[in-house]
């Protein structure tokens, strides 16, 4: 990347290729063996500096705003989850209503999903979810929450499951709300190994399966860029709170309660 100069508003791909990395595809560069990750395998940004190589930089638009540039790196986990299936004129289903989840919701809109449905078993984050324009919530504890699914879908199910919560019985739950022959895409990750219905899930089933991770680089960051410049999404509702930056452990002990409405909470230096 070149042109930077200080004072820019940037974001920063948070997969960083290493050098001499090897069996690197082109479009699938965030897969490659021995990619780092920011946060993870090298210090991220809690640091007072955070250093990335140049091509890892996105000079963001001057009129974006602060708050939204900084939600760019989970919103490329949600945008590149919808997108690696066509969900236009499908009803669509995401399991967990943590932020990602929740941003799947105006961009599964966006591109013209029939409806698309959330389960959580956090009756803030579903409130939230409401906020974003999900057609229906549904509490994931309640026994009946895929026959009401059922029952929305004409009896057949979800065309798509956008999995974003990793727990085995969101899991279970999910794909049992699936249609014959529907899609799903993995986002979540589980703690530990779980068990699945193989037979039921995938094979009688006939479910196109997608393991999802990170984001395209760069595609999914000019996906992400379109969205927000057009005004299709808006993820201004998934911000509640905001605190100066000396003020962070405030901010964190929110997002753990589970009894308030706490979505995005944003730091201003």
């Amino acid at each position: 990347m070149t042109g930077l100069k200080v004072g820019d508003l940037v974001s920063a791909e948070g997969h960083i290729l290493g050098r001499g990395s090897h069996h690197v595809h082109y479009g699938q560069e965030h897969l490659a063996p021995g990619i780092e990750v920011l946060g993870i395998d090298r210090p991220g940004a809690f640091t007072q500096y955070v250093v990335v190589p140049a091509s890892n930089v996105w000079p963001n638009p001057p009129d974006l705003a602060p708050e939204i540039a900084s939600l760019q790196d989970p919103f490329g986990n949600a945008v590149h989850t919808v997108f690696a299936q066509d969900v236009a004129g499908k009803r669509v289903l995401v399991t967990g209503a943590g932020p990602i989840g929740l941003m799947t919701i105006p961009v599964a809109k966006a591109v013209g999903a029939r409806s698309v449905f959330i389960t959580d078993v956090n009756p803030m984050r579903l409130e939230l979810a409401r906020r974003l324009g999900v057609d229906e919530a549904f509490d994931a504890a309640n026994p009946d929450t895929v026959a009401h699914i059922q029952d929305l879908t004409d009896g057949e199910g979800v065309d798509v499951l956008l999995e974003m919560s990793g727990h085995p019985a969101a899991i279970d739950q999910g794909f049992r709300a699936l249609r014959p022959g529907g899609e799903v895409a993995l986002l979540g990750l589980p703690s530990q190994a779980i068990a699945i219905e193989w037979g039921e899930h995938l094979v009688l089933k006939g479910a196109t399966v997608r393991g999802i991770y990170g984001r395209r680089i760069w595609d999914t960051w000019y996906r992400m860029r379109a969205l927000l410049a057009t005004g299709a999404v808006d993820l201004w509702p998934l911000i509640t709170h905001r605190f100066p930056l000396a003020e962070f452990e405030t901010g964190f002990q929110l997002m753990k309660s589970p009894h308030e409405l706490v979505g995005k909470v944003i730091l201003y230096p």
